[in-house]
C-alpha cells in the first residue's frame, strides 16, 4: 500500500489534516495499525513487569535466609560460650590445673568410651552391610548373602536388647532403625534367588546345595522341607517349559532342556540329599557337609568381612567377631525310604507332564525328518554328559531301578508321531489319488478331450509312434536286463499303459516316494558303525515297529483306493446295464477298463510301494555284523513281508480281473444279444440279410443206364455274415482296449461266453418247434453246420478241462441235430466240399481274427514247430503278450520239416445205380493245385515254408492289429 511509505507520526496530532490528506479506508488502516500497537505495547509493558516482580520476590527470599542463617550463627556461638562457661566450672580448678579424678571414675569412662565406640563400629557395620549383600547377590553367592544378613540381624538384635543402653541407642544413632529397615528386605530377595536357582538345569550341584543351605537358614527350615521344596520346584520348572511364554523356543531346545533337567535333578538329589549307608564308601550330602561348615566357621574365620587394617574392626565386640549361623531346627539327613519314594512320586508326575507338553508339541512337527533331528539332539545330549558312566548306579540307589530319558518318556511319543506322520501322508495320498481318478473320470465325458483319446481307443496309442518310444541305449541294452520304467514309451506301450494311467501311477509313486525318503530319516543310514547305532540309546530300536507300521499304512492306502474303486464300479455297472446310447455306454467302459489298468499299472509303476511293503530288505541292508540274530529274525520276518507284497499285488490284480470281468460280460452279452437275434430270425429279409456267397461246384453222376450226368451242387464257402461281423466286431473291442496286454485267462472267459452263448442260441433254435412255425430249410442248415463248425475251428477250446469237454459236447449235439435236418445223400456229398471249405476259411480269417484263434495253446493253425528259446538267451524282441507263440522269437535261422495243408479225403464211395463212384466224380472236377502236397521248388513261398505256418506268422501281427 501506499500508506506504508508515509510518515503517520506527521498528522498524530493534527486530525483535520488526517481528514483532507487520506481517505476513509486509508483513515481506517491507519486507525487499525495504532490499535495494533498499543496492544503490543501494553503486553510488553506486562511481561516487563512480571519479570520485575518475580526477581523481587526471589530477593526478597534470600535476604529473609540470610537473616535466619545468621540467627542460627549468633545462637550458635552464644550455646558454645556457655558450654566453656559451664566446663569452665565443672572441671577446672581455681588456679590453671585439671581437677585430680578418682580410678573409678577414669575406669567408668573408659567403659563408657569403648561401649560407645563398639555400638558405632557395629553401626558403621550396619551401614556397609547393604553393599556387601549386593555384591553377593550379583555374583549370585546366595550363601553368603544370607549369612550376612544373619550376622545384621544379630547386630540389631544386640543393640536393641542391650538393657543398659538401648535406650540412648536410639537416640544417639537414630540411623540404626532406618538402616535395618533397608537392611531387613533382603531376606525376601535372597530366598527369591534361591529359589529361582533351584529351577534351573545347568546350574552346579555346589551352588544348588548352597541354596538349599541358605532357605534353611533363613526360614529355619529342615532337609526334609528343603529336599520337597527342591523336587516342587523342578516340578515348577518342568511345567513352565510348557508354558506358552516358552513357545518361542524351538521343540529340539525344548525336548533337550526337558532331558537336562530330568538327569540333572536326579544327580543332584543323590550328591546333595543322599547320605548313603555307614558301610556305603560313598558319602555325598553336600547340603549336610555345607551346614556343618557354616554353624562351626566363625566371623573372623570366614573372610566375609575384610576387616583388616579398619579402625572400626578393633571396636567391634566378640559377639560380632565370634558370630556363627545356628540352626534352630536339627539338620537330620533325609532318610533313604523318604528320597525315593518322593523322586518315583515326582518322576510319575513328570512322565505326565512330559507326556502331554511334548505330545502337544510334537503336534507342531509335519516332517518325519524333524522327529529323528530331536531324536539325535537327544542322543548327543546324554553322549556328551559326564555322569553317563555311572547313571545306573545314581538311579538304582535314589529310584531302585534304571530310568532312562528317551525311553520312558519320549520314545513312545516320538513313536506315535511317527505312526501318525506316516499314517496322515499315506492318507493324504489315497484321498489326492482318490480325487484325482474321479477328475479323469469326469472328463472322460467330455467327448472331445483329445488328452483322453487313448483311454477310449488303447489301439491309436499303442500303434502310434512317438519320439520317446526308445531309450537312446536300446540297442545296446537287452530287453532281460531293461526294467519297465527304463523301457521307454514302447515297454508302456506293450503293457497297454496309457498316459492317464502313467500319470496316476507317478504321482502316486512320488507322494509314496515323499513319504518313504522322509521315514528313512528316522531309519539307520548304511554303514554305519554299531557303537554309533547304540551310544546312550539305542536310537534306532523303532526301526522294525516304523517299517512294520509303513506296511499296514500302505496296506490300508490301497484298501481305501480298492473300496473306492469298487464302489465306483457297481454304479458303473449299474449305469452300463441301464445305459441305452452308445455314447453313454463307451463312457462306463472307458472307465471301468481306466480303473482295471490302473490297478494293474500301480503293480509295476510304483516301485516305492513295494520298497514300503519289503522294507526288512532295508533293515537287512544296514544291520551290523554282530547283530546276527537280528539278522536272523528279520530275515525270518522278510518272507511274511515277501508275501504280504503278494498278497496286496494279488489284491489289485483281483479288482483289475473284476473290472475287465465286467467289461467282458457286457461285451459278451452285446456280442451273444446280437448273434441270437440273427440266428433266431425266421423272418425271410433277416435270414437273407446275413447269407453269404456260396460256392457253386459241378459234379458228374453214373446215371442207372451208366450215362455220366453232370450236375452242379452249391456248397456255403464263408460263415454267415452275422457271425463274421460279431466276431470281427468282438475282435475290434479287444483290440481297441489294448488286448495284447490282457491276462490270458480274461480273454478266454470272454470267448468262452461269447461261444457258450451263440450254442446256447444253436440250440433254441433246434428245439422242438410248435406247428405253426415253419422248419428249418436244408440250405439253411448247411449254412447254420457251416457256421457251428468255422465256430468250434475258430475257437477251439483244447484244453483238457471239464467245461471245455462240456462245450465240445454241446456243439456236437448241435452238430447231430443240424445233420439230421440235411438229407443223408447230399450231406454225404456236402460234406467233403464243407470241411475243404472250412480249412481255407480259417486260414483266410486267422488274421482278421487273430485276437481270438491265439488264446488256445494247442491251436489248430500253429506251426508243427515250436521254438523255445533258451534262458540264457540275449535278444531284442518285445513281448507284447502273455502267450509268446503269438510272436516268436525272430530271426530263425534253422527250418523244420514243413507240412502241407491237409486236404478233403474224399472216403465214401457212394455210387448212383450203373455210373461211377462220387470220388471219381469229385476228383474230376477239383483243382489240380489242391493235390496232396507242394514241390519243394515250385514258388518262393514254398522255400519260405508252408502255407498253414506263414498264415501263423501272419496271422499273429494281424491278431495285434
Amino acid at each position: 500500500m501506499a500508506l506504508e511509505n508515509k510518515s503517520l507520526p506527521v498528522y498524530e496530532s493534527d486530525t483535520d489534516l488526517l481528514f483532507e490528506k487520506f481517505s476513509v479506508e486509508e483513515i481506517r488502516d491507519i486507525e487499525k495499525k495504532t490499535r495494533l500497537d498499543i496492544e503490543r505495547k501494553k503486553e510488553d509493558l506486562r511481561t516487563m513487569v512480571g519479570e520485575r516482580y518475580r526477581e523481587l520476590i526471589e530477593a526478597a527470599d534470600t535476604i529473609y535466609d540470610m537473616q535466619v542463617s545468621a540467627e542460627n550463627v549468633t545462637k550458635s556461638f552464644e550455646h558454645i560460650d556457655q558450654m566453656c562457661t559451664e566446663l569452665k566450672n565443672n572441671y577446672l580448678v581455681k588456679g590453671s590445673s585439671l581437677h585430680q579424678r578418682t580410678k573409678a571414675e577414669l575406669d567408668q569412662k573408659k567403659k563408657n568410651e569403648a561401649m560407645f565406640y563398639g555400638v558405632a563400629s557395629q553401626i558403621k557395620l550396619l551401614l556397609d552391610m547393604p553393599e556387601k549383600i549386593w555384591s553377593a547377590l550379583d555374583s549370585r553367592d546366595y550363601l553368603t548373602a544370607a549369612r550376612l544378613y544373619l550376622l545384621s540381624r544379630h547386630i540389631n538384635t544386640s543393640l536393641h536388647l542391650d538393657s543398659q543402653h538401648s535406650s540412648h541407642i536410639c537416640s544417639w544413632f537414630p540411623v540404626l532403625t532406618r538402616q535395618w529397615v533397608a537392611i531387613s528386605h533382603f531376606k525376601p530377595t535372597v530366598l527369591q534367588g534361591c529359589r529361582a536357582m533351584l529351577k534351573e538345569a545347568s546350574i552346579p550341584d555346589k551352588e544348588i546345595a548352597n541354596s538349599l543351605a541358605s532357605i534353611l537358614l533363613l526360614e529355619d527350615s529342615s532337609p526334609n522341607k528343603v529336599f520337597s521344596e527342591f523336587l516342587s520346584a523342578r516340578s515348577t520348572a518342568v511345567q513352565q517349559l510348557f508354558h506358552p511364554s516358552q513357545h518361542g523356543a524351538s521343540v529340539k531346545e525344548q525336548v533337550c532342556l526337558v532331558v537336562k533337567l530330568l538327569m540333572t535333578t536326579i544327580k543332584q538329589v543323590y550328591s546333595v540329599f543322599y547320605l548313603g549307608k555307614p558301610d556305603d564308601p560313598v558319602q555325598n550330602n553336600m547340603l549336610q557337609d555345607i551346614l556343618t561348615h557354616v554353624t562351626a566357621e566363625k566371623l573372623h574365620e570366614s573372610g566375609l568381612l575384610d576387616l583388616q587394617g579398619s579402625l572400626s574392626a578393633k571396636c567391634l565386640p566378640k559377639s560380632v567377631t565370634d558370630f556363627c549361623s545356628t540352626l534352630r531346627i536339627p539338620a537330620t539327613p533325609v532318610a533313604m525310604e523318604n528320597i525315593q519314594s518322593s523322586c518315583k512320586s515326582w518322576i510319575d508326575s513328570c512322565m505326565t507332564e512330559v507326556k502331554a507338553g511334548i505330545g502337544t508339541f510334537l503336534t507342531f512337527i509335519n516332517t518325519i525328518k524333524r522327529l529323528a533331528d530331536i531324536r539325535d539332539a537327544v542322543w548327543e545330549l546324554l553322549g556328551q554328559v559326564e555322569h553317563l558312566s555311572s547313571w545306573e548306579v545314581i538311579c538304582g540307589r535314589i529310584l531302585d531301578r534304571r530310568l532312562s530319558p528317551w525311553e520312558d518318556f519320549f520314545r513312545p511319543l516320538f513313536l506315535d508321531r511317527v505312526k501318525a506322520l506316516i499314517q496322515f501322508q499315506l492318507d493324504s495320498t489315497a484321498e489326492l489319488t482318490k480325487r484325482q481318478m474321479t477328475q479323469v473320470f469326469e472328463k472322460l465325458d467330455n467327448y472331445g478331450d483329445s488328452n483322453l483319446l487313448a483311454e477310449v481307443d488303447v489301439a491309436s496309442y499303442v500303434w502310434s509312434e512317438s519320439p520317446d518310444d526308445l531309450h537312446i541305449d536300446m540297442a545296446w541294452v537287452s530287453a532281460a536286463n531293461r526294467t519297465l520304467m527304463e523301457g521307454g514309451a514302447l515297454m508302456m506301450k506293450s503293457k497297454a499303459f496309457t498316459p492317464v494311467v502313467q500319470n496316476l501311477s507317478r504321482k502316486f509313486d512320488e507322494k509314496l516316494k515323499t513319504a518313504l525318503e522322509d521315514t528313512l530319516h528316522y531309519l539307520p543310514p548304511s554303514g554305519q558303525a554299531e557303537s554309533e547305532l547304540i551310544g546312550p540309546f539305542d536310537r534306532y530300536a523303532d526301526c522294525a515297529t516304523v517299517l512294520t507300521h509303513i506296511q499296514g499304512a500302505c496296506d490300508k492306502c490301497i484298501e481305501e483306493l480298492l473300496g473306492y474303486l469298487d464302489h465306483e464300479l457297481k454304479e458303473w455297472k449299474s449305469a452300463l446295464r441301464q445305459a441305452e446310447l452308445s455314447q453313454a455306454i463307451s463312457n462306463m467302459e472307458s472307465r471301468i477298463l481306466l480303473s482295471g489298468r490302473l490297478c494293474g499299472a500301480l503293480c509295476d509303476l510304483t516301485p516305492h510301494l513295494q520298497q514300503c511293503m519289503m522294507g526288512s530288505a532295508h533293515l537287512n541292508k544296514n544291520s551290523p555284523s554282530s547283530r546276527s540274530k537280528k539278522l536272523l529274525r528279520s530275515q525270518s520276518k522278510q518272507i511274511s513281508e515277501d508275501l504280504e507284497w503278494a498278497q496286496m499285488k494279488n489284491n489289485l490284480l483281483e479288482y483289475q480281473k473284476k473290472a475287465y470281468r465286467a467289461w467282458t460280460d457286457h461285451l459278451s452279452d452285446l456280442i451273444v444279444k446280437d448273434l441270437a437275434q440273427a440266428i433266431m430270425a425266421r423272418e425271410g429279409e433277416k435270414v437273407i440279410a446275413s447269407c453269404t456267397r456260396w460256392d457253386e461246384i459241378s459234379i458228374q453222376e453214373e446215371s442207372e443206364q451208366g450215362d455220366r450226368v453232370s450236375s452242379k451242387i452249391c456248397v456255403p464257402m464263408q460263415a454267415s455274415w452275422c457271425i463274421q461281423s460279431s466276431l470281427y466286431k468282438l475282435c475290434q473291442e479287444i483290440n481297441r482296449v489294448g488286448g495284447h496286454s490282457l491276462h490270458r485267462n480274461d480273454l478266454q472267459q470272454l470267448i468262452h461266453k461269447v461261444s457258450d452263448g451263440i450254442i446256447d442260441s444253436f440250440e433254441k433254435l433246434l428245439r422242438p418247434k410248435r406247428k405253426k412255425e415253419s422248419a428249418i430249410s436244408q440250405h439253411r442248415s448247411l449254412q447254420l453246420l457251416f457256421d457251428i463248425r468255422f465256430l468250434a475251428q475258430i475257437i477251439p477250446r483244447k484244453e483238457d478241462l471239464q467245461v471245455n469237454k462240456t462245450y465240445h459236447n454241446r456243439v456236437q449235439k448241435v452238430i447231430s441235430s443240424l445233420e439230421e435236418l440235411v438229407d443223408p445223400f447230399d450231406l454225404d456229398v456236402f460234406a467233403p466240399y464243407i470241411q475243404s471249405h472250412l480249412m481255407k476259411q480259417g486260414q483266410r480269417m486267422a488274421i482278421l481274427f487273430g485276437a481270438l484263434t491265439s488264446l488256445d495253446r494247442l491251436n489248430v493253425f500253429s506251426s508243427s514247430r515250436q521254438v523255445h528259446s533258451s534262458q540264457h538267451e540275449q535278444h531284442n524282441v518285445l513281448q507284447l503278450s502273455s502267450c509268446q507263440s503269438r510272436f516268436p522269437l525272430l530271426p530263425l535261422s534253422t527250418q523244420t520239416n514243413r507240412y502241407s495243408l491237409p486236404q478233403p479225403v474224399l472216403s465214401q464211395t457212394l455210387k448212383v445205380d450203373g455210373g461211377p463212384s462220387l470220388k471219381e466224380a469229385a476228383a474230376a472236377v477239383l483243382p489240380q493245385t489242391a493235390g496232396p502236397s507242394l514241390s519243394s521248388t515250385s514258388s518262393f513261398y514254398n522255400k519260405l515254408g508252408s502255407m498253414s505256418e506263414l498264415s501263423q506268422w501272419f496271422s499273429n501281427i494281424g491278431g495285434k492289429s
